[in-house]
């Protein structure tokens, strides 16, 4: 699957690409805002974190990982985890700094991972996971037709404490 897997993808507003260093402070400036981070990771203290992370998740392993830039800003990041060539299947990521959310770029974004994933890639199942709280996910997850298919009980430690997530999917033959 990963070697299907192109550079760049273009949508109608949205480039999703590579993230690099001199995207740092695009980066930092969601990450940094606990707010924008709780759902998804610890809240970057410093510009060397976002630097960090940049180099650890995006630049050491940045296969299939993208981030989404409008008019060549960054302004979130979107990608495959657990990519299972044997099962095709992948789980979907996503992040959006929240200055930019309410115009559906999250939603653009996914579309094309979504459809990349099946056309391209061939798989079978792509999945997501929320808190049961985080319902910009859930509404994101609903809106590219992934069905939910259960929860994963006290499967997650969220900020100290273990909770359920809701798991949805969307499948080749729902498409």
């Amino acid at each position: 699957m990963r070697e299907k897997l192109k550079h760049a993808y273009q949508t109608e507003r949205l480039v999703l690409a590579p993230v690099t260093i001199d995207d740092t402070p695009d980066m930092f400036a969601y990450a940094s805002n606990p707010e924008n981070a709780y759902y998804v990771f610890e809240t970057n203290k410093t510009l060397e974190d976002t630097k960090d992370i940049i180099q650890k998740i995006f630049i050491g392993n940045g296969l299939g990982k993208y981030g989404i830039f409008l008019n060549e800003k960054l302004i979130g990041t979107i990608y495959f985890l657990n990519l299972d060539d044997r099962n095709k299947s992948a789980e979907l990521s996503y992040v959006l700094n929240e200055k930019f959310e309410g115009h559906g770029y999250a939603t653009e974004a996914a579309i094309k991972l979504r459809d990349i994933f099946f056309t391209e890639l061939e798989g079978e199942r792509l999945y997501a996971r929320h808190t049961f709280d985080n319902l910009k996910s859930m509404n994101l997850m609903a809106r590219i037709g992934m069905k939910i298919e259960g929860t994963l009980r006290k499967s997650y430690c969220f900020h100290g404490r273990q909770v359920d997530l809701a798991i949805w999917s969307v499948t080749r033959d729902d498409l």
